[in-house]
């Protein structure tokens, strides 16, 4: 890896840990103990870091094949949809959240790892 892709990388990585933190947490600012109910900032953190995860995936891996890089930040994808639908009054994303966002993260690494013994095993 050239020396400009490993800093590129290391600044990407250093942006996707940031909005990362902001969308799982919503810790980006101090709060002095009041309620942080920002559930806007948190989607547009994670909205920002989806393509930040791909482009880290590709930098880390050059040779990694498209579908590799652009699967990556599903998981992540799922959380950001169910988070705006908690805000925007789903009802289906309010009861079910983490129930839904167990099982599509499984099943999107279990779609992976089957892709992964079929095609490069």
């Amino acid at each position: 890896m050239a020396e400009l892709d490993e800093k590129i990388l290391g600044g990407v990585t250093a942006m996707l840990i940031v909005l990362v933190v902001g969308a799982v947490f919503g810790r980006l600012h101090g709060s002095d103990g009041a309620a942080v109910k920002a559930i806007g900032d948190r989607v547009a953190c994670g909205l920002l870091a989806i393509p930040l995860i791909s482009l880290a995936v590709h930098l880390a891996f050059p040779a990694a094949r498209p579908a590799w890089i652009l699967s990556a930040p599903l998981p992540l994808a799922v959380y950001v949809v169910l988070l705006a639908g908690t805000d925007i009054g789903w009802t289906f994303a309010r009861k079910h959240f983490t129930s839904t966002l167990v099982a599509a993260s499984m099943a999107i690494y279990l779609a992976m790892a089957v892709c992964m013994l079929l095609f490069h095993a």
